[in-house]
């Protein structure tokens, strides 16, 4: 499975909407959706913050 498909399916399980990680991220929702999308790769400053947000090791 790829990055972005499990930082999806942490946050829909945790209950958290695109909006507040954009928010949280400082990028547009639409970027959070090709991210986990696999669409657009996600760069690792990126990835490494959004892991700490949503609590994934």
């Amino acid at each position: 499975m790829n990055k972005g498909k499990e930082l999806k399916i942490k946050r829909v399980i945790l209950d958290i909407k695109a909006t507040e990680v954009a928010q949280y991220l400082g990028v547009s929702k639409s970027y959070i959706s090709k991210m986990e999308n696999n669409v657009q790769g996600i760069p690792q400053h990126i990835y490494d913050r959004w892991s700490e947000y949503l609590g994934v090791k």
